[in-house]
């Protein structure tokens, strides 16, 4: 029964209980978005003020303790929002619970969960096809491999999504809308935020590569993809106003990674001579996706609107 996934789950701490309301001015709402970014990013480095250089991100010791910092930041960012939100009068309705004002208490959460996957799954139509073709091809295992140990994967897959949603979503899109800025502003405008809070790789790529040519490309191409993706997130938030169904999105997403199209262009890839109807395919995706993009997300009484 479809109606049963709409029951709220009850909770009987006081931080849960119906009687919040967050109301700031856009002036309050961008400085608490650039003090939530800035949060972010400092407590990833402030491990060097203790002697740990973390040269290597993927080094499983860096993880942790930068998982560890992202933990804080989280934390901070939902002490804001709860300092921030005031109890409303008596006589005035709509409180909210923190966890409902976070995004991760709503109403047909598990169908949300659902049709964002199934949304995100329909962007990586093409990116699906193309594994599975190789993987009929006898070039590949059916299920996708993950480089690096079991750090590597807990962060790109678990603890990456979980904090940075909560944090760039959940915290900062609240605000924004706590402000009453528009859909649109909060939707295009908001992810720069989250994106700029990925510019701090410039020095580990100078590392790695030796060329701060490259490096600074590598990290506006990592803006500009971060930004995009900051987009589709604050859409799914907004229209479903559940952070567990983005979070499962974005968990999605970085196991996909980047789709790999050198086949339509490299004639010297083992694809080259499928890129018609592969490329046909990654145009399919891109058509469901626009077209599913409206239904799956529409009558979720979110209160993120």
């Amino acid at each position: 029964d479809l109606q049963l996934l709409a029951l709220p789950v009850p909770c009987s701490f006081p931080c849960c209980m119906g009687d919040l309301q967050l109301q700031v001015s856009a002036p309050v709402a961008v400085l608490g978005s650039l003090f939530l970014s800035f949060i972010f990013v400092a407590s990833l480095h402030i491990w060097k003020l203790a002697g740990y250089k973390d040269v290597n991100r993927d080094e499983a010791g860096t993880i942790q303790r930068r998982f560890l910092s992202a933990i804080l930041s989280c934390i901070c960012s939902v002490l804001l929002i709860r300092l921030l939100a005031q109890r409303p009068p008596d006589d005035v309705p709509g409180g909210l619970s923190l966890s409902e004002l976070l995004g991760l208490r709503s109403a047909y959460f598990m169908i949300a969960c659902i049709n964002c996957l199934l949304l995100t799954a329909a962007l990586f139509l093409g990116p699906l096809a193309q594994h599975g073709f190789i993987v009929l091809q006898g070039e590949s295992k059916l299920f996708f491999s993950v480089e690096g140990g079991f750090w590597v994967v807990m962060r790109n897959l678990v603890l990456a999504p979980i904090t940075e949603e909560l944090v760039f979503r959940a915290c900062l899109v609240r605000l924004w809308v706590s402000a009453s800025m528009p859909i649109k502003t909060i939707i295009f405008c908001s992810p720069f935020c989250f994106a700029l809070a990925h510019t701090h790789h410039f020095i580990e790529h100078v590392r790695r590569t030796r060329s701060k040519k490259q490096a600074l490309l590598q990290v506006l191409f990592q803006v500009f993809y971060t930004s995009l993706f900051g987009m589709y997130s604050n859409f799914l938030l907004i229209r479903t106003g559940s952070l567990i169904a983005v979070i499962l999105a974005h968990t999605f997403c970085n196991h996909q990674g980047f789709p790999d199209i050198a086949f339509l262009f490299s004639s010297s890839d083992p694809l080259y001579e499928h890129r018609k109807w592969l490329g046909g395919i990654y145009l399919c995706g891109i058509a469901a996706f626009t077209c599913l993009a409206g239904p799956l997300t529409a009558d979720f009484p979110s209160t993120f609107q």
